[in-house]
């Protein structure tokens, strides 16, 4: 569960990296000199990407500790007619 937090960190680390050089090379300028507007545009870029990276992290850790197959399996046996055959 530890590189699920790592591989959120380098993500939101990737958004930031990414908003600093659209920053440096000036292509924020069309949010305007409001440094608010600048501020929220970048907190809703970053806090999305970070939920977004977070669920398909989780999405992969369903994947790979066989949760998804065990939940697979009691809805197949809940569907299971009751006689026995499938």
């Amino acid at each position: 569960m530890k590189w699920v937090i790592w591989f959120i960190l380098i993500c939101a680390g990737l958004v930031v990296l990414f908003m600093l050089g659209a920053w440096a090379l000036g292509l924020l300028d069309a949010l305007g000199n409001n440094p608010n507007i600048a501020i929220a545009a970048g907190l809703g870029i970053l806090i999305s990407s970070g939920l977004g990276a977070g669920l398909m992290a989780l999405i992969f850790y369903s994947n790979r500790s066989g949760a998804d197959d065990r939940a697979a399996q009691s809805q197949h046996d809940l569907e299971r007619p009751r006689g026995g055959r499938d």
